[in-house]
């Protein structure tokens, strides 16, 4: 199970699905997919790999944060319901890190994950 390539592809279910779909921002989802990239940074992957993972990953956080954009525009009927947009923000923020963090072969800090979302 790729939960990146699930993602980006809408699959029904997964996280991005929920938030594009019905404007639910489902936190354990959210949670899952934070863990997996956790898990596939702590491997060991070759130059070409992760510079795939690191694509679907930058891909993956740029519809998330189009969606957190439509949430704000006005004449667009999408609204995320469950999440305040303040939480918006600051999850855009750890999107930001989680890419150049596994970008950059860095361990992520998951205290600091933990404090935004």
């Amino acid at each position: 199970m790729d939960l990146l390539l699930e993602n980006i592809n809408g699959t029904e279910g997964s996280f991005y699905e929920r938030l594009s779909e019905e404007g639910y921002f489902d936190q354990s989802l959210f949670a899952e997919l934070i863990l997996f990239v956790d898990n596939l940074n702590g491997m060991e992957l070759n130059k070409n790999d992760r510079l795939k993972k690191s694509t679907e990953l930058w891909h993956l956080s740029y519809r998330i944060q189009s969606s957190f954009g439509y949430n704000y525009n006005e004449s667009d009927g999408f609204e995320i319901d469950n999440m305040e947009e303040e939480k918006l923000i600051e999850i855009g923020q750890v999107l930001e890190y989680i890419c150049k963090s596994f970008t950059d072969n860095k361990q992520l800090d998951m205290d600091f994950i933990n404090e935004m979302t």
